[in-house]
């Protein structure tokens, strides 16, 4: 109501009360026709000037429709207010978790190597000073929101801009930094692959000179050296030619002219045949430079194949006690050995079959008929050694005689293919990773990769080797062999063997 309004209206009530008062002090006293006129007139005059002043201030109070509408306006008001409190609380959330990343990313970025770790800490630092540096928003409870001017909305609004802008510049530098990180890893990644893993040669395209020699194929060993990137050089015994070596960096092949054992990446080899020297040129035989070599000296294998089921086959059993010393029997050891290797790899998610569980003895054309029935993708069989002669102790893995070679200890040359020959490369890998696992988890005696007329391995239908862990003869070996610690190295360098043949593999 305006002042004015009301300041008549209650002046008109005062007149009102005052000629009331007046009339009620005189009431007793006798009055004459012109006082009561005179009281009348007054009477009449204040309530019209009472009835006169209800009348303007009755027209002047708003309507329930004004009301409600000013109810509505403040409502939206109210509704604007809380959208820009809201709006402001959305800023410092992203302020915040901005900062959190910014502050993540250095601390990742300080793990690092130390080259790098400086210059990725300042971008950092950088990107989080750059989000640091806005003013933090005001205080903007709901109370002190309703008492904001629009001067001072307008200026908190514009600081929420400017938060935005230096998150978005924060988060920019941040993802720049990233992105430079980034490419300089792939780029090391790439040149790390390119110098470490290059690849490898068909042997179809290489040109290698070739004799024969006593109905046996041999290739120009410096040829092979050649198409390897390899260097090649003589060994010499008292002045005179004994064998070759050819090397690298990171691989390298020792021969010998009078011996078939060599050695190939730091693991003894039995070759087929001993180095040749023809017209004073250095040659090995055919079959070992396909079967044996080859797959030694390249990265990656030729022929993919897989490595999900794996088949343990626990020498002897049942009838068949195997090699005896004492007490000491191999197939109780076989069985203890395979059942730990069994768990090792279903616990890494492989699948295994057994060609024994128990003390049963199934023969060697069953454990071979088993590995063509479900067909594994490995055959693995595991035995114990043993001499006449006490001394002999160490390892060795057996592989099947490729055509055209011979056995370790025998002279006959193969001419009749196997199913296990369509894996004579993979065989080698097989072997040699396996016997360099053994040797280096067990610490034993390396003995070497051999071949021999075995028949599980001869007559697989996967890549197959044949371990012989040591030596029940030896007095000091066959005590390890029964101890479960030596036994749990022995399959860890079963495992580690085939985590080398699955890279070859990839």
């Amino acid at each position: 109501m305006p002042k004015s309004l009301l300041q008549s209206f209650l002046a008109a009530c005062a007149l009102f009360v005052s000629v009331s008062v007046m009339a009620q002090t005189v009431t007793d006293v006798p009055l004459s026709d012109a006082d009561v006129k005179i009281k009348s007139a007054a009477q009449n005059a204040a309530q019209n000037a009472v009835q006169s002043a209800a009348s303007e201030a009755a027209k002047k109070i708003p309507t329930a429709e004004e009301i409600a509408a000013e109810r509505a306006r403040l409502e939206r008001m109210r509704a604007a207010l809380a959208a820009e409190r809201a709006a402001l609380e959305q800023y410092k959330a992203d302020l915040v978790k901005r900062q959190q990343e910014a502050a993540a990313a250095a601390a990742k970025a300080k793990a690092e190597a130390e080259t790098k770790a400086a210059a990725e800490k300042a971008a950092a630092e950088k990107a989080v000073g750059s989000a640091g540096s806005v003013p933090p928003p005001a205080k903007d409870d709901p109370v002190s929101i309703r008492n904001m001017s629009p001067e001072e909305l307008q200026r908190q609004r514009q600081l929420a801009i400017e938060r935005a802008k230096a998150i978005e510049k924060a988060v920019a530098a941040q993802r720049a930094a990233d992105a430079k990180k980034k490419a300089a890893a792939e780029k090391a990644a790439a040149s790390t692959v390119q110098t470490t893993t290059p690849k490898d040669k068909d042997v179809a395209t290489m040109k290698l000179r070739k004799i024969t020699q006593n109905k046996v194929r041999y290739v120009h060993l410096r040829d092979v050296a050649v198409n390897y990137g390899l260097t090649f050089a003589y060994t010499k015994n008292a002045n005179k030619i004994s064998g070759a070596v050819i090397y690298d960096k990171t691989r390298k092949a020792i021969f010998s002219t009078s011996y078939r054992d060599g050695m190939v990446n730091g693991v003894q080899v039995y070759f087929l045949y001993p180095m040749l020297i023809k017209n004073n040129e250095p040659y090995i035989s055919e079959v070992d430079f396909l079967t044996c070599l080859d797959p030694l000296l390249r990265y990656k294998t030729p022929v993919k194949l897989g490595m999900k089921t794996i088949m343990v086959d626990a020498g002897h059993g049942g009838s068949d006690p195997g090699a005896m010393n004492g007490t000491h029997k191999e197939k109780v050891y076989t069985l203890q050995i395979a059942k730990r290797l069994q768990t090792q790899l279903e616990k890494l998610g492989f699948r295994v079959i057994m060609t024994r569980t128990g003390d049963t003895y199934p023969t060697l054309q069953e454990r071979a008929a088993l590995c063509k029935k479900y067909k594994p993708d490995l055959f693995i069989s595991i035995h114990c050694n043993s001499s006449t002669n006490k001394t002999p102790a160490g390892i060795e893995t057996y592989r099947a005689v490729p055509v055209g070679g011979t056995e370790t200890k025998g002279s006959k040359v193969k001419t009749e293919k196997q199913s296990g020959n369509e894996f004579d490369a993979n065989n080698s890998r097989l072997a040699f990773e396996i016997q360099k696992g053994m040797i280096a988890a067990t610490g034993g005696t390396d003995r070497g990769i051999r071949h021999q007329a075995i028949y599980v391995i001869g007559n697989a239908s996967c890549p197959a080797v044949l371990v012989e862990v040591g030596y029940l003869s030896n007095a000091a070996e066959v005590k390890k062999i029964a101890s479960p610690d030596y036994q749990n190295k022995i399959v860890s360098g079963i495992l580690a063997g085939l985590a080398g043949y699955g890279s070859f593999l990839r």
